[in-house]
């Protein structure tokens, strides 16, 4: 022990002072330096600008020789994050990984304690190591697509003023309004155009509830906003009682169209849809009296229809016109003319206000057998009815009011007798001046129900007439009703109520009684249409005693289409003629059936079979009649 002591050299004394002075003034100088958050560590002696290894130091990362093998550890994938050399062949990933410049010694600047991971299950599958080494992280992958947005909710409809017109029969809502496209770019123009907007183009035919002269509603167009009150003549007769080659036949409307309706001339900013029927018939008592003999006739006439073409206003006009000519020597003679005009007009104030006129004129004559004819006539004398309306419409949101004139000017000519001399029927003419006051509620879109109230007065040109009885009376008329165009199927307008008429002489009894106007179509199906029609009018008489004569008809028509050119018509009908202050009563039925076979669009061909039977308290106006005609129409 003391030999090894003895070898060892001792240091000078000089050299342990310095030793210790430097230790304590370096103790003395990094004193101030001190953290309470950190603990330095002593010199490593390494250099502080030499790179550290990123390795294990223990296991340091060498060269490897041309054709020497690498391990396995050197051939993993490095782990995300971590930084490896860069490899021949391989594809380096340019960037800095999270915690670039970190080492992974554990150091952490915090002095807190490192959580150990859990050691990662291995799968049971077989894990294929990617084909390409990466330097750095892969790259985030990519971000599943977004979801579509969902289409923002579609405006609603638009609202059409006045309400009314959205309810109306043939109305059309606009459709709804779609979102513009990102563009500022204005919607494209659609070409082509509506047919009734090109030159040439035709408009369709009004439906044929207008030219009929008892329809309680006058639909002069479909764009027609509010529909006035019908104001029909008062020497008009019944119609259950026309003879059948009196009006044309005139099939319904079928659901899917008729591809051969008329196409109508375009004249200007009108459309004018002439026809012309040429009819031949028989009738088994055509003078509708007991006991007559049967004859064959013949009736021909034109018809024309104008419609306007206009975006305001509305022009539209109904014109017909025959001649019936009979075979054989009958007493009276039937050949008779027979011409109805109708034309309606709407002036568009605004959107709430409408003026209303209407002109019409009837050329006709008394029906065969009826008891307000004299004995022993040669031919039927002509009567004419000259009338007009002029009024106005105005909406109050959902209510109407309509207030309306008419005036009618009815005159009788004189009759010629079978000895050739005339007699005179001046004390029939009248004047009739009335005022109509309609309010109207839109309840529903598919139903506005009504009321209307017409006061009336008949001042006839002769104080006294034949029987020395003064005729002049004044009427009131109450009727309560709706507008209904419920289901899409079933349209039009039906109306009750009650009737008032008082004579001035104070011997003919005053006439009241329940009354119903109107006309209700509904499409069964698309082939089949049924029509329900109700009439009721107060007429003059010269019936001894009998202060009017009260006439009620009610009439039921069914058309089904069995192919596209061939139309089935089925009608039935009811009547009643009430002379009040008379014994006499009546009571009239009729059945008919008919076809229509289209030819062309052009052609038609028609026929119709009708029973007439009538029943009377007094067996001279009683009478039964079958009637055959078959006609050929011709349109454009």
């Amino acid at each position: 022990m003391r030999a090894s002591a003895a070898r060892t050299p001792a240091l000078p004394r000089r050299s342990v002072a310095r030793l210790g002075g430097v230790v304590l003034a370096t103790a003395i100088t990094l004193a101030p330096l001190t953290s309470p958050a950190q603990t330095p560590e002593g010199d490593s002696g390494i250099d502080l600008l030499q790179p550290s290894l990123e390795s294990n130091p223990r296991h340091p990362p060498r060269f490897h020789r041309p054709g020497e093998r690498a391990t396995a550890r050197e051939n993993q994938t490095p782990l995300p994050g971590a930084f490896t050399a860069s490899q021949i062949y391989t594809t380096p990933i340019y960037g800095s990984p999270t915690g670039f410049g970190a080492g992974d010694t554990g150091f952490d600047s915090s002095n807190t304690a490192r959580r150990k991971r859990r050691p990662r299950r291995r799968s049971v599958t077989n894990e294929i190591a990617p084909s390409q080494q990466v330097t750095f992280a892969p790259l985030p992958a990519l971000m599943p697509p977004l979801r579509p947005k969902p289409p923002p909710p579609r405006k609603p409809p638009p609202v059409i003023y006045p309400a009314k017109a959205a309810a109306r029969r043939g109305a059309a809502l606009p459709p709804s309004p779609e979102e513009p496209p990102v563009s500022s770019n204005p919607t494209p123009e659609v070409h082509p155009l509506t047919a009734a907007d090109r030159r040439g183009g035709a408009l369709p035919m009004p439906p044929p509830e207008y030219f009929e002269p008892f329809a309680s509603a006058l639909p002069l167009v479909a764009a027609t906003p509010i529909t006035p009150p019908a104001t029909p003549s008062p020497t008009m007769p019944p119609p259950n009682t026309l003879p059948p080659g009196m009006q044309p036949l005139r099939p319904l409307p079928i659901a899917e169209g008729d591809p051969y309706t008329a196409l109508g001339i375009r004249a200007g900013s009108f459309v004018l849809f002439p026809s012309l029927d040429l009819s031949g018939g028989y009738s088994t008592n055509p003078e509708r009296m007991p006991g007559f003999p049967s004859a064959a006739y013949f009736v021909g006439g034109p018809d024309l229809k104008i419609a306007s073409d206009w975006d305001r206003h509305s022009l539209t006009a109904d014109i017909t016109g025959n001649y019936s000519l009979y075979g054989g020597d009958l007493v009276p003679s039937l050949n008779a003319p027979y011409f109805n005009s109708k034309v309606d007009g709407r002036i568009d104030v605004s959107r709430q206000t409408q003026i209303i006129a209407e002109n019409r004129f009837l050329l006709t004559t008394e029906n065969p057998g009826s008891p307000n004819l004299q004995t022993e006539l040669a031919k039927l004398p002509i009567d004419t009815d000259v009338g007009g309306t002029l009024g106005v419409v105005q909406e109050f949101n959902r209510l109407s009011v309509a207030a309306l004139g008419t005036f009618d000017r009815a005159v009788y000519y004189d009759s010629l007798l079978t000895n050739g001399e005339k007699a005179s029927n001046a004390d029939m003419n009248f004047n009739q001046t009335a005022g109509i006051l309609r309010l109207g509620y839109d309840l529903d879109p598919g139903l506005a129900p009504f009321v209307q109230v017409q006061e009336d007065e008949r001042i006839h040109d002769l104080q006294f007439d034949r029987s020395g009885l003064q005729r002049n009376s004044v009427g009131t008329t109450a009727l309560a009703g709706g507008d209904l165009n419920l289901f899409g199927s079933l349209t039009g307008e039906m109306a009750g109520g009650w009737v008032f008429r008082s004579y001035e002489d104070p011997t003919l009894p005053d006439i009241s009684g329940f009354i119903a106007n109107g006309a209700l179509t509904w499409q069964a199906t698309r082939l089949t249409t049924a029509k329900l029609t109700a009439a009721s009018e107060v007429y003059e008489t010269i019936v001894t005693g009998a202060s009017g004569q009260l006439a009620r008809d009610v009439s039921i028509e069914i058309d089904h289409a069995f192919l596209r050119r061939l139309v089935g018509t089925a009608s039935a009908g009811y009547g009643t003629d009430d002379y009040v202050g008379s014994p006499l009563r009546d009571s009239r039925y009729f059945v008919s059936a008919g076809l229509i076979y289209t030819l062309t669009r052009e052609v038609q061909v028609r026929a119709l079979v009708r029973q007439d039977w009538q029943l009377a308290t007094l067996p001279d106006f009683s009478f039964m009649a079958t009637t055959y005609l078959l006609g050929l129409h011709l349109q454009r």
